[in-house]
């Protein structure tokens, strides 16, 4: 399907911009914050105090920079999750070298920050190994729970660890969950009933090599139920959310089922853990789904980067999902080399913010991207979308019982903080036409494989195709069309970027088109 600019409205919603410095920037996470604007987390090697400093940036609604901040020390600070707080505020989760209880180990930052990313507390916890934290949600009395990794505690390799802290960043308690093998955690939410669940991977426990692991626990952090989903190759789950039925939605990938290579996997579980539908979605190369949400409708959107579709060597990849799991739209954006996905929010006016990085665009090597989709996944001229394989796996199914007190050690922290002046770009700018150029009732859109022109009145109009590099493919239309309605259909061959070029009244309006 060709996607074409609507000429007729103000696209001031939507945008994909890349923000960065000559050196590499990432964005792990995003937010909506209550203002109608954006907090993006990630990580910076091009700004702060050290090697590489967590970095955070509050957007306007348009994507405009509003603030930007860095922490860190002399090392390596990465901001793996962002939520706002009551308080207007943000509490953020990673992982810290230049801070913690042992020198040249990980250990667990929590900072929390004021409605202006001014610093209010930073908090580490750990041990003599390695920890880290990968995802942090506030809970009902106004605490945290704050779910990684740890290597300083627990049964063996890495273990999932979970902790529990206050307002004020005390911690309250701390549990781990494993085996001998290795279990990380990467995604938390508070329940309904005041609990927590979490999502990550086992390779103690399950099927195969690595499995799906979600873990309910109770508002005490004591285990409620643990399950496992997979099969004989490597499954591991990267986000969970509590859908609107009490049960839970979890994504992540799949290398043992699926349509080549590895897949996103979604699974729809039951309030107590119980499979009741999973699907895979991807094509012969390499699919990896990072972040889910439930959508207003009830249905799903997930996130994350494919290879199999798209512009280049990677590509944001953004799905749609039924209530039962049946595909309603694909879509890509991304140019020739890699662009990931990480993370994906709903907002207020029902469309997806994505945020995640891009080698394609932007200042120099990677750069933070954050793109902002209509509720249909529109984004006219820029995205494309695509048809993935469909399957149903039925992942085997296991319930361990696991789980552990461990004590790690908490210090407060006072990271050195920057206002680092980043390069915005578009990556790819809608076309921005006032509302009356044309006159009332003016439409230029996509119309399934082809062009949609509504005219108010008599015209010569002209309408022709360009590939990127100026060459003219088609000429799809030139001579007097009467008002009303017209479709057009493009005769283009391959892949890629082109420009259709419309004069009208005489004016003459280029946009961009992705096929």
């Amino acid at each position: 399907m060709i996607y074409l600019m609507s000429l007729n409205i103000l696209l001031s919603g939507l945008f994909a911009r890349a923000y960065g410095g000559t050196i590499h920037d990432y964005a792990h996470s995003i937010v909506q914050a209550t203002d109608g604007g954006y907090a993006v987390a990630g990580r910076t090697w091009s700004f702060g105090a050290g090697y590489v400093d967590l970095l955070v940036l509050k957007l306007n609604s348009t994507g405009a920079i509003q603030w930007a901040r860095t922490f860190g020390g002399d090392t390596s600070d990465v901001a793996s999750s962002i939520i706002q707080t009551t308080d207007g505020g943000y509490a953020v989760a990673g992982y810290t070298l230049s801070f913690g209880a042992s020198y040249g180990s990980d250990d667990f930052l929590v900072i929390k920050l004021n409605s202006s990313g001014g610093l209010q507390w930073a908090k580490t916890f750990g041990g003599t190994s390695s920890d880290g934290a990968l995802s942090i949600v506030q809970t009902a009395d106004g605490g945290y729970a704050v779910a990684g990794w740890t290597m300083s505690f627990g049964a063996g390799n890495d273990d999932l660890l979970v902790i529990k802290i206050s307002s004020a960043g005390d911690l309250q308690w701390a549990r781990t969950f494993g085996g001998t093998g290795s279990e990380v955690a990467y995604s938390i939410v508070q329940t309904t009933d005041g609990g927590c669940a979490v999502a990550g991977f086992t390779t103690t426990y399950g099927a195969g090599d690595y499995d799906f692991l979600v873990i309910k626990l109770n508002s005490s952090g004591g285990l409620e139920w643990a399950k496992t989903f997979g099969g004989t190759s490597s499954d591991g789950a990267h986000s969970i959310i509590q859908t609107a039925d009490g049960g839970y939605a979890v994504g992540g990938l799949t290398w043992g089922f699926g349509a080549g290579n590895a897949d996103f996997l979604v699974l729809k579980l039951s309030g107590s853990g119980d499979l009741e539908w999973a699907r895979t979605f991807g094509g012969a190369n390499h699919e990896n789904l990072w972040s889910i949400v439930q959508a207003k409708d009830g249905g799903y959107a997930v996130a994350g980067r494919t290879q199999s579709f798209g512009a280049g060597s990677g590509d944001f990849f953004v799905l749609k999902l039924s209530g039962s799991g049946s595909l309603e739209w694909a879509r890509t954006l991304g140019g020739t080399n890699l662009d990931e996905a990480q993370s994906i929010v709903q907002t207020t006016d029902e469309g997806y913010a994505v945020a995640g990085y891009t080698y394609s665009f932007g200042a120099g090597s990677y750069d933070l991207l954050v793109l902002k989709l209509g509720p249909d996944g529109s984004y006219p001229g820029c995205v494309a979308d695509c048809s993935p394989t469909v399957n149903t796996p039925t992942p085997s199914t296991s319930s361990p019982s696991v789980g552990a007190n461990c004590n790690p050690t908490v210090i407060d922290q006072t990271p050195t903080s920057t206002t680092p002046s980043l390069t915005t770009t578009d990556a790819c700018a809608p076309l921005y036409v006032e509302e009356d150029l044309f006159g009332k009732g003016f439409e230029f859109r996509a119309l399934g494989h082809g062009i949609y022109l509504y005219i108010p009145e008599q015209a010569q109009v002209s309408l022709k195709i360009y590939d990127a590099g100026g060459r003219l493919v088609q000429r799809l239309y030139e001579g007097v069309l009467t008002s009303g309605s017209h479709t057009f259909s493009p005769e283009i061959e391959g892949r890629g970027v082109y420009l259709a070029v419309l004069g009208y009244n005489g004016s003459t309006i280029t946009t961009r088109i992705l096929r």
